[in-house]
C-alpha cells in the first residue's frame, strides 16, 4: 500500500500481529496470590478442594471459549452452575461475573500483547458500557426469571452472530470516525445485557464493528475482549462489594480456571482456524440458548415426565 492512500485512509494501512508466548511470569504470581487468598479465607481449604477441583476445568474452558470469541465464559459457567450444581440464575450470574473479571482480563492481555486491539475506540466504548451495567444493576436488577428469560435468547443471537460472521478474516484494522457515534450506542446496549446475563458486550460489539464497517476479524474480537473484560470487572466489584451474594467457595476455583484458560484464548487464535473455531462455539452456544429457553419455559420438565 502506497503512502497515499495510508494518508488518505489510516484506517486501510495493513496490520501484522504480534505473535504471542502462551506462558507469562504473571500468571505465577497471580496463581500465587490466589493460593494465598484461598488458604486464608477458607476454613478447610483442602476438603472444598476435594468437592469443588472439577470448577477449575469448567472456568478454564469457558475462558477459552469466552477469550476466542469474546462472548464470554458466561456461555459456559451460567448453563453449569444451573443444570449441574442446581444453583440458582441470579446466584449463577453472580459466578460469572467473579469469574469473566479474571479469564477475560487473562485473556485482553493477550489480545493487546499481539497489537490486536483499536484502542482508540476505548474512549468512546467504555463510558457507555459503564452506563449500560448501571441501569441493568441498578434500574433493572437481575432477578431469576429475567437472567432465565434472556440468557437463553440473548446466547442464540451471539452464536447466530458468531455464524454470520464466519468469512469475515480481512478488513480494516481501525473504524472511521463517523462510526464512533454508532459503536458507543451497541457498546451501551451489551453492557445493559451482560448486567443481565453476563455475556453480550463482547459479542455484539465485535460482530456490530465487522457486519457493519468491515473491522477486521482479530482486531473486532479483540476490542470485544477488553470491553467485555472491563464490564465483568465492574459489575464484578458492584456485586461483591455492594449487592453480595456471590457462591465464593464455588467461585475462587472458576477463577483460577480461568486465569490460565483465558490467556490460552488469544494464544490458540493465533495457531488455529478463527473460522472453525467460531464453528465450534456457535453451535455450543446455540445449543446452550436452547437448553436454557426449553428449560425456562418447562419444556425439560414435561420432557423428563414423559420419559
Amino acid at each position: 500500500m502506497d503512502a497515499s492512500l495510508a494518508a488518505a485512509d489510516p484506517a486501510a494501512v495493513p496490520h501484522a500481529p504480534r505473535r504471542l508466548r502462551y506462558f507469562s511470569p504473571w500468571l505465577l504470581v497471580a496463581t500465587a496470590v490466589w493460593l494465598a487468598a484461598y488458604c486464608y479465607a477458607f476454613p478447610a481449604p483442602g476438603a472444598l478442594a476435594a468437592r469443588n477441583w472439577p470448577l477449575v476445568l469448567v472456568g478454564f474452558a469457558g475462558a477459552v471459549i469466552g477469550n476466542v470469541t469474546a462472548i464470554g465464559g458466561g456461555l459456559v459457567f451460567v448453563p453449569v452452575m444451573i443444570f449441574v450444581y442446581a444453583l440458582d440464575p441470579v446466584s449463577s450470574l453472580k459466578l460469572a461475573f467473579m469469574s469473566q473479571a479474571v479469564g477475560m482480563t487473562s485473556g485482553a492481555t493477550g489480545w493487546l500483547n499481539r497489537g490486536e486491539v483499536p484502542l482508540r475506540l476505548l474512549r468512546w466504548t467504555v463510558p457507555t458500557l459503564i452506563l449500560g451495567a448501571l441501569v441493568s444493576s441498578f434500574v433493572i436488577r437481575p432477578n431469576p426469571m429475567l437472567v432465565k428469560g434472556l440468557f437463553g435468547p440473548v446466547t442464540i443471537i451471539a452464536g447466530l452472530l458468531t455464524l454470520y460472521t464466519l468469512n469475515r478474516q480481512g478488513g480494516l484494522p481501525d473504524l472511521p470516525a463517523r462510526a464512533n457515534p454508532a459503536v458507543a450506542a451497541v457498546s451501551f446496549f451489551g453492557g445493559l445485557i451482560t448486567g443481565w446475563v453476563a455475556i453480550g458486550e463482547g459479542e455484539i460489539v465485535a460482530a456490530f464493528c465487522m457486519i457493519a464497517y468491515h473491522l477486521n476479524a482479530n482486531r473486532a474480537l479483540g476490542l470485544g475482549v477488553v470491553l467485555l473484560s472491563i464490564n465483568s470487572i465492574f459489575l464484578a466489584l458492584l456485586h461483591a462489594l455492594h449487592f453480595g451474594g456471590v457462591p465464593w467457595d464455588m467461585a475462587i476455583f472458576t477463577m483460577l480456571g480461568t486465569l490460565w484458560g483465558g490467556r490460552m484464548g488469544p494464544f490458540v487464535a493465533q495457531w488455529f482456524s478463527l473460522r472453525t473455531a467460531k464453528k465450534i462455539f456457535a453451535v455450543i452456544a446455540v445449543a446452550d440458548g436452547t437448553l436454557i429457553v426449553l428449560q425456562a419455559t418447562g419444556v425439560l420438565a414435561r420432557l423428563k415426565k414423559l420419559f
